[in-house]
Protein backbone atom coordinates (compact mmCIF):
# COMPACT_ATOMS: atom_id res chain seq x y z
CA UNK A 1 0.00 0.00 0.00
CA UNK A 2 1.38 3.28 -0.84
CA UNK A 3 0.05 6.33 1.30
CA UNK A 4 0.77 10.13 -0.01
CA UNK A 5 -0.35 13.01 1.64
CA UNK A 6 -3.01 15.14 -0.15
CA UNK A 7 -0.40 17.86 -0.56
CA UNK A 8 1.75 15.87 -2.91
CA UNK A 9 -1.23 15.62 -5.41
CA UNK A 10 -1.11 18.43 -8.66
CA UNK A 11 -3.71 17.31 -11.05
CA UNK A 12 -7.34 17.37 -10.30
CA UNK A 13 -9.51 14.96 -11.82
CA UNK A 14 -13.05 15.90 -11.07
CA UNK A 15 -15.57 12.60 -11.70
CA UNK A 16 -19.03 13.04 -13.16
CA UNK A 17 -21.38 13.09 -10.37
CA UNK A 18 -25.09 14.64 -11.09
CA UNK A 19 -24.94 16.31 -7.30
CA UNK A 20 -22.91 18.15 -5.06
CA UNK A 21 -25.58 16.80 -2.06
CA UNK A 22 -22.99 13.88 -1.05
CA UNK A 23 -20.32 15.57 1.21
CA UNK A 24 -18.01 12.32 2.06
CA UNK A 25 -17.03 11.27 -2.37
CA UNK A 26 -13.82 10.08 -2.95
CA UNK A 27 -11.29 12.65 -4.58
CA UNK A 28 -9.09 11.00 -7.38
CA UNK A 29 -5.77 12.61 -7.69
CA UNK A 30 -2.10 12.25 -9.50
CA UNK A 31 1.06 12.14 -7.76
CA UNK A 32 4.21 13.80 -9.22
CA UNK A 33 5.23 10.81 -10.71
CA UNK A 34 1.80 10.15 -12.81
CA UNK A 35 0.28 7.62 -10.83
CA UNK A 36 -3.36 7.83 -10.25
CA UNK A 37 -4.47 8.28 -6.40
CA UNK A 38 -7.80 7.28 -4.85
CA UNK A 39 -8.74 9.21 -1.32
CA UNK A 40 -11.58 8.30 1.07
CA UNK A 41 -12.39 10.22 4.00
CA UNK A 42 -12.58 7.54 7.24
CA UNK A 43 -15.15 9.32 9.07
CA UNK A 44 -14.71 6.89 12.26
CA UNK A 45 -11.04 8.36 12.38
CA UNK A 46 -11.79 11.70 11.02
CA UNK A 47 -8.89 11.57 8.55
CA UNK A 48 -7.83 10.91 5.02
CA UNK A 49 -6.65 7.76 3.50
CA UNK A 50 -4.99 7.53 0.11
CA UNK A 51 -3.81 4.46 -1.92
CA UNK A 52 -2.47 4.38 -5.49
CA UNK A 53 -4.73 3.00 -8.08
CA UNK A 54 -4.42 -0.55 -9.28
CA UNK A 55 -6.60 -3.22 -11.74
CA UNK A 56 -9.26 -5.24 -10.40
CA UNK A 57 -9.49 -8.50 -13.18
CA UNK A 58 -12.68 -10.23 -14.57
CA UNK A 59 -13.52 -13.39 -12.90
CA UNK A 60 -11.01 -16.22 -13.46
CA UNK A 61 -12.55 -19.49 -15.46
CA UNK A 62 -14.10 -21.57 -12.83
CA UNK A 63 -15.27 -24.28 -14.68
CA UNK A 64 -15.33 -25.17 -18.57
CA UNK A 65 -19.18 -26.40 -19.58
CA UNK A 66 -18.53 -29.19 -22.24
CA UNK A 67 -21.20 -29.11 -25.45
CA UNK A 68 -22.35 -32.79 -24.20
CA UNK A 69 -22.68 -31.04 -20.90
CA UNK A 70 -24.56 -28.18 -21.93
CA UNK A 71 -26.74 -30.15 -24.10
CA UNK A 72 -27.74 -32.40 -20.74
CA UNK A 73 -28.26 -29.65 -18.96
CA UNK A 74 -30.46 -27.51 -21.61
CA UNK A 75 -32.40 -30.73 -22.77
CA UNK A 76 -35.21 -30.77 -19.87
CA UNK A 77 -35.81 -26.92 -20.48
CA UNK A 78 -34.80 -26.31 -24.45
CA UNK A 79 -36.18 -29.92 -25.54
CA UNK A 80 -32.93 -31.25 -26.67
CA UNK A 81 -32.25 -28.65 -29.30
CA UNK A 82 -29.34 -27.89 -30.70
CA UNK A 83 -26.72 -26.19 -28.39
CA UNK A 84 -23.09 -25.04 -29.22
CA UNK A 85 -20.59 -23.58 -26.54
CA UNK A 86 -17.60 -21.66 -27.31
CA UNK A 87 -14.97 -23.61 -26.10
CA UNK A 88 -12.31 -21.35 -25.85
CA UNK A 89 -13.93 -19.03 -23.51
CA UNK A 90 -11.26 -17.08 -21.40
CA UNK A 91 -14.17 -16.17 -18.74
CA UNK A 92 -15.90 -18.19 -16.26
CA UNK A 93 -19.39 -18.47 -18.46
CA UNK A 94 -19.47 -20.36 -21.56
CA UNK A 95 -21.81 -18.27 -24.29
CA UNK A 96 -24.46 -20.49 -26.44
CA UNK A 97 -23.20 -19.88 -29.82
CA UNK A 98 -25.27 -20.39 -33.05
CA UNK A 99 -28.46 -21.36 -31.10
CA UNK A 100 -31.41 -21.90 -34.02
CA UNK A 101 -33.87 -19.74 -34.43
CA UNK A 102 -36.15 -22.73 -33.28
CA UNK A 103 -34.34 -22.83 -29.95
CA UNK A 104 -35.29 -19.44 -29.29
CA UNK A 105 -38.50 -19.56 -30.20
CA UNK A 106 -39.12 -22.18 -27.53
CA UNK A 107 -37.70 -19.62 -25.07
CA UNK A 108 -40.25 -16.70 -26.77
CA UNK A 109 -43.39 -19.08 -26.29
CA UNK A 110 -42.72 -20.00 -22.30
CA UNK A 111 -40.95 -19.16 -19.63
CA UNK A 112 -38.70 -20.91 -17.17
CA UNK A 113 -37.74 -20.91 -13.76
CA UNK A 114 -33.68 -21.33 -13.41
CA UNK A 115 -32.99 -23.71 -10.90
CA UNK A 116 -31.36 -21.75 -8.78
CA UNK A 117 -34.16 -18.98 -8.72
CA UNK A 118 -36.17 -22.06 -7.14
CA UNK A 119 -33.69 -23.32 -4.75
CA UNK A 120 -33.59 -20.06 -2.79
CA UNK A 121 -37.27 -20.10 -3.03
CA UNK A 122 -37.80 -17.06 -4.66
CA UNK A 123 -40.95 -18.56 -6.76
CA UNK A 124 -42.47 -18.87 -3.14
CA UNK A 125 -43.00 -15.53 -1.91
CA UNK A 126 -43.71 -14.16 -5.33
CA UNK A 127 -47.12 -13.73 -4.25
CA UNK A 128 -46.24 -10.89 -1.61
CA UNK A 129 -42.95 -9.71 -2.99
CA UNK A 130 -40.81 -9.75 -6.73
CA UNK A 131 -38.78 -7.00 -5.51
CA UNK A 132 -40.92 -3.57 -6.57
CA UNK A 133 -38.93 -0.36 -5.68
CA UNK A 134 -36.41 -1.63 -4.54
CA UNK A 135 -33.33 -0.01 -6.29
CA UNK A 136 -30.55 -2.60 -6.68
CA UNK A 137 -27.16 -1.44 -8.39
CA UNK A 138 -24.50 -3.66 -10.20
CA UNK A 139 -21.24 -2.97 -10.37
CA UNK A 140 -20.14 -4.44 -13.74
CA UNK A 141 -19.56 -4.64 -17.51
CA UNK A 142 -22.29 -2.74 -18.51
CA UNK A 143 -26.10 -4.03 -19.79
CA UNK A 144 -27.69 -5.07 -22.95
CA UNK A 145 -30.44 -2.66 -21.98
CA UNK A 146 -32.51 -3.54 -25.40
CA UNK A 147 -32.68 -7.44 -24.00
CA UNK A 148 -36.27 -8.09 -24.12
CA UNK A 149 -36.08 -9.39 -20.38
CA UNK A 150 -34.48 -6.64 -18.56
CA UNK A 151 -35.55 -3.98 -17.77
CA UNK A 152 -33.48 -0.90 -16.86
CA UNK A 153 -33.81 1.75 -14.63
CA UNK A 154 -30.98 3.65 -15.07
CA UNK A 155 -27.63 3.55 -14.05
CA UNK A 156 -23.69 5.49 -15.12
CA UNK A 157 -20.04 4.32 -16.58
CA UNK A 158 -16.96 5.55 -15.35
CA UNK A 159 -15.43 3.31 -18.13
CA UNK A 160 -14.32 6.44 -20.97
CA UNK A 161 -16.64 6.69 -24.19
CA UNK A 162 -18.81 3.81 -23.04
CA UNK A 163 -22.38 3.82 -22.24
CA UNK A 164 -23.98 1.89 -19.14
CA UNK A 165 -26.37 0.34 -21.40
CA UNK A 166 -23.50 -1.13 -23.52
CA UNK A 167 -21.81 -4.36 -22.45
CA UNK A 168 -19.05 -5.85 -25.18
CA UNK A 169 -17.95 -8.02 -22.01
CA UNK A 170 -21.54 -9.67 -21.62
CA UNK A 171 -20.69 -10.44 -17.95
CA UNK A 172 -22.64 -7.75 -16.48
CA UNK A 173 -26.03 -9.34 -18.54
CA UNK A 174 -25.30 -12.62 -17.44
CA UNK A 175 -25.69 -11.30 -13.64
CA UNK A 176 -28.59 -8.99 -14.66
CA UNK A 177 -30.58 -11.63 -15.84
CA UNK A 178 -30.10 -14.12 -12.74
CA UNK A 179 -31.53 -11.35 -10.30
CA UNK A 180 -34.03 -9.36 -12.62
CA UNK A 181 -35.64 -11.39 -15.71
CA UNK A 182 -38.59 -10.15 -15.66
CA UNK A 183 -42.01 -11.86 -15.33
CA UNK A 184 -43.12 -11.59 -18.91
CA UNK A 185 -44.12 -15.10 -19.89
CA UNK A 186 -41.04 -15.45 -22.22
CA UNK A 187 -37.81 -16.68 -21.53
CA UNK A 188 -36.83 -16.60 -17.91
CA UNK A 189 -37.08 -15.29 -14.39
CA UNK A 190 -35.24 -13.52 -12.13
CA UNK A 191 -34.67 -14.11 -8.36
CA UNK A 192 -36.67 -10.44 -7.85
CA UNK A 193 -38.25 -9.56 -11.40
CA UNK A 194 -39.50 -6.19 -10.37
CA UNK A 195 -36.30 -4.63 -8.91
CA UNK A 196 -35.28 -1.42 -9.97
CA UNK A 197 -32.58 -2.31 -11.88
CA UNK A 198 -29.46 0.14 -12.55
CA UNK A 199 -25.93 -0.69 -13.96
CA UNK A 200 -23.26 1.10 -13.02
CA UNK A 201 -20.14 -0.31 -15.25
CA UNK A 202 -17.10 0.31 -13.54
CA UNK A 203 -15.33 -3.16 -15.85
CA UNK A 204 -14.33 -3.54 -19.04
CA UNK A 205 -12.63 -6.64 -21.04
CA UNK A 206 -9.63 -5.95 -19.06
CA UNK A 207 -11.43 -5.52 -15.48
CA UNK A 208 -11.82 -2.23 -13.21
CA UNK A 209 -10.11 -0.14 -11.70
CA UNK A 210 -9.94 0.93 -7.68
CA UNK A 211 -10.92 4.34 -8.58
CA UNK A 212 -13.57 3.54 -10.84
CA UNK A 213 -14.93 1.09 -8.33
CA UNK A 214 -14.68 3.32 -5.42
CA UNK A 215 -16.74 6.06 -7.78
CA UNK A 216 -19.34 3.45 -8.47
CA UNK A 217 -19.87 3.25 -5.00
CA UNK A 218 -19.96 6.99 -3.97
CA UNK A 219 -22.92 6.92 -7.18
CA UNK A 220 -24.64 4.02 -5.31
CA UNK A 221 -25.26 5.79 -1.78
CA UNK A 222 -25.42 9.31 -4.12
CA UNK A 223 -28.83 8.01 -5.71
CA UNK A 224 -29.96 6.17 -2.63
CA UNK A 225 -29.57 2.68 -3.73
CA UNK A 226 -30.71 0.07 -1.38
CA UNK A 227 -28.50 -2.79 -2.48
CA UNK A 228 -24.96 -3.14 -4.28
CA UNK A 229 -24.11 -6.81 -5.93
CA UNK A 230 -20.54 -6.98 -6.87
CA UNK A 231 -19.21 -9.92 -9.09
CA UNK A 232 -15.82 -9.54 -8.73
CA UNK A 233 -12.90 -10.05 -6.48
CA UNK A 234 -9.60 -9.66 -6.11
CA UNK A 235 -6.77 -11.04 -3.33
CA UNK A 236 -5.19 -7.38 -2.79
CA UNK A 237 -6.62 -5.58 0.37
CA UNK A 238 -7.13 -2.42 0.06
CA UNK A 239 -8.38 -0.14 2.82
CA UNK A 240 -9.91 2.69 0.91
CA UNK A 241 -12.45 0.15 -0.46
CA UNK A 242 -13.21 -0.91 3.15
CA UNK A 243 -13.41 2.20 4.08
CA UNK A 244 -16.08 3.27 1.32
CA UNK A 245 -17.65 -0.17 1.57
CA UNK A 246 -18.65 0.54 5.15
CA UNK A 247 -19.70 4.24 4.99
CA UNK A 248 -22.18 2.36 1.90
CA UNK A 249 -23.27 0.02 4.71
CA UNK A 250 -24.05 2.37 7.57
CA UNK A 251 -25.53 4.78 5.19
CA UNK A 252 -28.30 1.49 4.84
CA UNK A 253 -26.88 -0.26 1.57
CA UNK A 254 -26.87 -3.76 1.88
CA UNK A 255 -23.69 -5.27 0.18
CA UNK A 256 -22.90 -8.18 -1.89
CA UNK A 257 -20.07 -9.73 -3.12
CA UNK A 258 -18.57 -13.31 -5.07
CA UNK A 259 -17.00 -15.05 -2.55
CA UNK A 260 -14.32 -16.12 -5.92
CA UNK A 261 -13.49 -19.00 -7.67
CA UNK A 262 -10.30 -20.43 -7.08
CA UNK A 263 -10.96 -22.47 -4.06
CA UNK A 264 -8.70 -20.16 -2.24
CA UNK A 265 -9.98 -17.94 0.54
CA UNK A 266 -13.06 -15.44 0.19
CA UNK A 267 -11.38 -12.55 -2.38
CA UNK A 268 -12.06 -8.29 -1.52
CA UNK A 269 -14.42 -7.14 -1.60
CA UNK A 270 -16.81 -9.91 0.04
CA UNK A 271 -13.84 -10.20 2.67
CA UNK A 272 -14.94 -7.31 3.91
CA UNK A 273 -17.01 -7.35 7.40
CA UNK A 274 -19.57 -5.10 5.72
CA UNK A 275 -20.51 -7.16 2.71
CA UNK A 276 -22.18 -10.72 2.22
CA UNK A 277 -19.99 -12.56 1.04
CA UNK A 278 -21.58 -15.21 -1.78
CA UNK A 279 -20.21 -18.67 -1.93
CA UNK A 280 -21.41 -21.32 -4.48
CA UNK A 281 -23.76 -24.57 -4.87
CA UNK A 282 -24.81 -26.91 -7.69
CA UNK A 283 -27.84 -28.12 -8.18
CA UNK A 284 -26.52 -31.25 -5.78
CA UNK A 285 -25.88 -28.80 -3.35
CA UNK A 286 -22.35 -30.03 -3.51
CA UNK A 287 -19.54 -27.35 -3.93
CA UNK A 288 -17.43 -28.16 -7.28
CA UNK A 289 -15.35 -25.08 -7.15
CA UNK A 290 -15.36 -21.69 -5.18
CA UNK A 291 -13.79 -19.72 -2.46
CA UNK A 292 -14.66 -21.19 1.32
CA UNK A 293 -13.18 -20.34 4.67
CA UNK A 294 -14.19 -18.28 7.48
CA UNK A 295 -14.77 -15.37 5.67
CA UNK A 296 -17.48 -17.48 3.69
CA UNK A 297 -20.94 -16.17 4.74
CA UNK A 298 -23.89 -18.29 2.54
CA UNK A 299 -23.97 -20.68 -0.22
CA UNK A 300 -26.06 -19.73 -3.65
CA UNK A 301 -26.20 -21.33 -6.94
CA UNK A 302 -23.61 -20.61 -8.97
CA UNK A 303 -23.38 -23.50 -11.19
CA UNK A 304 -24.78 -23.93 -14.66
CA UNK A 305 -26.94 -20.74 -14.81
CA UNK A 306 -29.13 -20.51 -17.56
CA UNK A 307 -29.00 -16.65 -17.61
CA UNK A 308 -29.44 -13.51 -19.59
CA UNK A 309 -26.83 -12.56 -22.29
CA UNK A 310 -25.99 -10.01 -24.77
CA UNK A 311 -27.58 -9.62 -28.27
CA UNK A 312 -31.15 -10.80 -26.58
CA UNK A 313 -29.91 -14.11 -26.24
CA UNK A 314 -29.51 -16.25 -23.18
CA UNK A 315 -26.22 -18.34 -21.76
CA UNK A 316 -25.29 -21.03 -19.61
CA UNK A 317 -22.70 -19.27 -16.51
CA UNK A 318 -21.30 -21.27 -13.70
CA UNK A 319 -19.26 -18.98 -11.33
CA UNK A 320 -19.65 -17.08 -7.73
CA UNK A 321 -20.29 -13.91 -10.17
CA UNK A 322 -24.16 -15.49 -10.52
CA UNK A 323 -24.06 -16.62 -6.46
CA UNK A 324 -24.25 -13.16 -5.43
CA UNK A 325 -27.02 -11.63 -7.63
CA UNK A 326 -28.94 -14.78 -6.39
CA UNK A 327 -27.95 -13.85 -2.52
CA UNK A 328 -28.87 -9.99 -3.73
CA UNK A 329 -32.21 -10.67 -4.87
CA UNK A 330 -33.09 -12.87 -1.88
CA UNK A 331 -32.34 -9.39 0.24
CA UNK A 332 -34.47 -6.99 -2.05
CA UNK A 333 -37.44 -9.78 -1.30
CA UNK A 334 -37.12 -9.13 2.03
CA UNK A 335 -36.90 -5.44 1.93
CA UNK A 336 -39.91 -4.83 -0.03
CA UNK A 337 -41.48 -6.28 3.06
CA UNK A 338 -40.09 -3.87 5.23
CA UNK A 339 -38.00 -1.26 3.30
CA UNK A 340 -37.44 0.13 7.02
CA UNK A 341 -35.24 -2.66 7.76
CA UNK A 342 -31.78 -1.93 8.05
CA UNK A 343 -28.48 -3.91 6.49
CA UNK A 344 -27.88 -6.05 9.77
CA UNK A 345 -31.58 -6.34 10.00
CA UNK A 346 -31.40 -7.91 6.81
CA UNK A 347 -28.56 -10.19 7.57
CA UNK A 348 -30.00 -11.36 10.01
CA UNK A 349 -32.77 -12.53 8.86
CA UNK A 350 -30.72 -14.22 6.12
CA UNK A 351 -28.79 -16.25 8.77
CA UNK A 352 -32.24 -17.15 10.29
CA UNK A 353 -33.39 -18.05 7.75
CA UNK A 354 -30.80 -20.02 5.62
CA UNK A 355 -30.96 -23.75 4.57
CA UNK A 356 -28.18 -25.65 6.76
CA UNK A 357 -26.67 -27.76 4.25
CA UNK A 358 -23.23 -29.23 6.55
CA UNK A 359 -22.19 -29.57 10.09
CA UNK A 360 -24.95 -27.98 12.24
CA UNK A 361 -24.34 -24.04 12.40
CA UNK A 362 -22.41 -22.15 10.55
CA UNK A 363 -19.27 -23.74 8.70
CA UNK A 364 -16.39 -22.53 6.06
CA UNK A 365 -17.76 -24.88 2.87
CA UNK A 366 -21.38 -23.47 3.88
CA UNK A 367 -21.48 -20.45 5.54
CA UNK A 368 -24.41 -20.38 7.27
CA UNK A 369 -26.17 -22.23 4.94
CA UNK A 370 -28.09 -21.98 1.35
CA UNK A 371 -29.86 -18.08 1.31
CA UNK A 372 -34.02 -18.85 1.39
CA UNK A 373 -36.42 -16.37 0.58
CA UNK A 374 -38.86 -16.71 3.76
CA UNK A 375 -42.07 -14.82 4.78
CA UNK A 376 -44.13 -15.03 7.79
CA UNK A 377 -47.36 -16.42 6.28
CA UNK A 378 -50.41 -14.35 7.31
CA UNK A 379 -53.42 -16.95 6.63
CA UNK A 380 -55.95 -19.22 8.51
CA UNK A 381 -53.23 -21.77 8.05
CA UNK A 382 -50.69 -22.31 10.54
CA UNK A 383 -47.33 -22.05 10.23
CA UNK A 384 -46.52 -25.13 12.12
CA UNK A 385 -49.18 -27.05 9.81
CA UNK A 386 -47.41 -25.48 6.57
CA UNK A 387 -44.27 -26.81 8.15
CA UNK A 388 -45.45 -29.97 8.57
CA UNK A 389 -46.56 -30.25 5.21
CA UNK A 390 -43.27 -28.61 3.73
CA UNK A 391 -41.64 -31.81 5.79
CA UNK A 392 -43.96 -34.15 4.35
CA UNK A 393 -43.09 -33.34 0.27
CA UNK A 394 -39.46 -32.11 0.96
CA UNK A 395 -38.40 -30.94 -2.52
CA UNK A 396 -42.12 -30.79 -3.77
CA UNK A 397 -42.32 -27.16 -2.31
CA UNK A 398 -45.54 -25.31 -2.01
CA UNK A 399 -45.93 -22.19 -3.78
CA UNK A 400 -48.79 -20.79 -0.97
CA UNK A 401 -50.79 -18.63 -2.64
CA UNK A 402 -51.73 -20.79 -6.01
CA UNK A 403 -53.12 -23.45 -3.84
CA UNK A 404 -54.51 -21.95 -0.48
CA UNK A 405 -58.07 -22.80 -0.73
CA UNK A 406 -57.04 -26.27 -1.65
CA UNK A 407 -54.12 -26.77 0.74
CA UNK A 408 -56.01 -27.98 3.67
CA UNK A 409 -57.12 -30.89 1.64
CA UNK A 410 -54.18 -31.34 -0.40
CA UNK A 411 -52.66 -32.26 3.35
CA UNK A 412 -55.07 -35.29 3.93
CA UNK A 413 -53.82 -36.57 0.96
CA UNK A 414 -50.43 -35.58 0.34
CA UNK A 415 -49.24 -39.27 2.15
CA UNK A 416 -50.50 -40.60 -0.71
CA UNK A 417 -48.70 -38.84 -3.47
CA UNK A 418 -45.06 -40.06 -2.17
CA UNK A 419 -46.08 -43.64 -1.24
CA UNK A 420 -43.78 -46.05 -3.02
CA UNK A 421 -46.64 -49.03 -2.66
CA UNK A 422 -48.42 -50.23 -5.53
CA UNK A 423 -51.73 -49.26 -4.88
CA UNK A 424 -51.99 -46.66 -7.77
CA UNK A 425 -55.08 -47.06 -8.69
CA UNK A 426 -56.92 -46.58 -5.36
CA UNK A 427 -54.88 -43.72 -4.58
CA UNK A 428 -55.97 -41.84 -7.61
CA UNK A 429 -59.75 -42.68 -7.19
CA UNK A 430 -59.13 -41.11 -3.89
CA UNK A 431 -57.29 -38.06 -5.27
CA UNK A 432 -60.12 -37.18 -7.84
CA UNK A 433 -63.10 -37.84 -4.99
CA UNK A 434 -61.63 -35.25 -3.13
CA UNK A 435 -61.38 -32.79 -6.24
CA UNK A 436 -57.77 -32.77 -5.45
CA UNK A 437 -56.34 -33.95 -9.05
CA UNK A 438 -58.11 -34.48 -12.47
CA UNK A 439 -56.41 -36.00 -15.21
CA UNK A 440 -57.61 -33.54 -17.41
CA UNK A 441 -57.73 -30.40 -15.34
CA UNK A 442 -57.72 -26.78 -16.75
CA UNK A 443 -58.59 -25.50 -13.17
CA UNK A 444 -55.78 -22.77 -13.51
CA UNK A 445 -55.13 -22.79 -9.56
CA UNK A 446 -53.84 -26.28 -9.30
CA UNK A 447 -51.90 -25.30 -12.85
CA UNK A 448 -50.23 -22.63 -11.36
CA UNK A 449 -49.27 -25.04 -8.16
CA UNK A 450 -47.82 -26.94 -10.81
CA UNK A 451 -45.74 -24.56 -12.37
CA UNK A 452 -43.51 -24.19 -9.70
CA UNK A 453 -42.57 -27.60 -9.36
CA UNK A 454 -39.53 -29.04 -10.68
CA UNK A 455 -39.79 -31.33 -13.37
CA UNK A 456 -38.65 -34.12 -11.53
CA UNK A 457 -41.40 -33.95 -9.01
CA UNK A 458 -43.85 -33.49 -11.83
CA UNK A 459 -42.16 -37.11 -12.91
CA UNK A 460 -42.27 -38.41 -9.37
CA UNK A 461 -46.18 -37.62 -9.64
CA UNK A 462 -47.16 -38.66 -12.70
CA UNK A 463 -45.59 -41.62 -13.46
CA UNK A 464 -44.65 -43.08 -10.36
CA UNK A 465 -48.55 -43.46 -9.45
CA UNK A 466 -50.95 -43.72 -12.30
CA UNK A 467 -52.01 -46.93 -13.57
CA UNK A 468 -54.74 -46.68 -15.47
CA UNK A 469 -55.04 -45.71 -19.26
CA UNK A 470 -57.30 -42.31 -18.47
CA UNK A 471 -53.75 -41.14 -16.95
CA UNK A 472 -51.65 -41.82 -19.70
CA UNK A 473 -51.45 -38.03 -20.80
CA UNK A 474 -51.24 -35.95 -17.04
CA UNK A 475 -52.05 -32.42 -18.76
CA UNK A 476 -51.11 -30.65 -15.41
CA UNK A 477 -47.83 -32.15 -15.04
CA UNK A 478 -46.68 -32.49 -18.79
CA UNK A 479 -45.50 -36.02 -19.07
CA UNK A 480 -47.49 -39.68 -20.40
CA UNK A 481 -47.43 -42.30 -18.95
CA UNK A 482 -47.23 -45.53 -20.71
CA UNK A 483 -48.31 -48.64 -18.38
CA UNK A 484 -46.52 -52.06 -18.51
CA UNK A 485 -48.39 -54.60 -16.43
CA UNK A 486 -46.79 -58.08 -15.09
CA UNK A 487 -48.12 -61.38 -13.95
CA UNK A 488 -45.66 -62.11 -10.72
CA UNK A 489 -46.05 -64.89 -8.22
CA UNK A 490 -47.39 -62.24 -5.88
CA UNK A 491 -49.90 -60.96 -8.60
CA UNK A 492 -49.95 -58.34 -11.01
CA UNK A 493 -47.74 -55.15 -11.08
CA UNK A 494 -47.81 -52.01 -12.97
CA UNK A 495 -45.07 -50.08 -13.98
CA UNK A 496 -45.28 -46.64 -15.83
CA UNK A 497 -42.23 -45.83 -18.35
CA UNK A 498 -42.67 -41.52 -18.79
CA UNK A 499 -41.97 -39.69 -21.57
CA UNK A 500 -42.32 -35.94 -21.34
CA UNK A 501 -45.20 -34.39 -23.35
Amino acid sequence: MLIILLAGFIVFIALPFSSAKYANKAVINKSTDGSVIVNVYDSQNDKWVSEKNFKIPLPNVSERISVSKAKATLKPVLRGKKIQINPDSETEYNILNNVSNETYSELASSELIPWGVERVRAPYVWHKTTGKKIRVALLDTGIDAKHSELNVSGGISFIAGENYTQDFVGHGTLVAGVISARDNGIGIVGVAPNIELYMVKVMDETGGTLSDIISGIDWAIENNMSIISMSFGTDVYSEVLEIKLAEAYNSGIILVAAAGNDGGNVLYPAKYTSVIAAGNIDENNDVPFGNIGSDLEFASPGTDILTTYINNSYAIASGTSFSAPHAAGVAALMLEQNKSKTPNEIRAKLHEDALDLGISGWDEIYGYGLVQAKLKEENNITEARIKNIENKVSALEIWKTSIINTIANFTLTINGLISKTNNQEGRIKKLESQKIINANSTNLSFLNYFKYLSSSDRKNIACGYAKDSHLTSFIDLGWNCTIAYKNTSRGETANCKCKKI
